[in-house]
């Protein structure tokens, strides 16, 4: 099943607004999400590399998307800010 799911986020000079939207098939979010339930945290850049390739996303792509889902996962736990530092 190819069902698609736009996220978005904001990043520098990239359009009028802004904004990026990440567009991810049923099975690119399993996988990014089963990574992100092992170990809620910033991941390092060659997690990255890895999960690009295991999903064929851009690297931005995912370093997008597991921007915004470490952010949802820091408001729900009361936690303030978003950091994603790489290292």
């Amino acid at each position: 099943m190819l069902k698609s799911y736009p996220t978005r986020y904001s990043t520098s000079g990239v359009g009028r607004t802004g904004t990026r939207v990440i567009r991810l098939t049923v099975n690119q979010e399993a996988v990014l999400q089963e990574q992100f339930n092992r170990w809620p945290r910033a991941p390092y850049t060659a997690d990255i590399v890895l999960l690009a390739a295991e999903t064929g996303l851009p690297e931005a792509d995912v370093e997008g998307w597991y921007a915004i889902r470490l952010a949802q996962w820091r408001k729900e736990q009361g936690l303030g800010g978003n950091t994603l530092s790489l290292h």
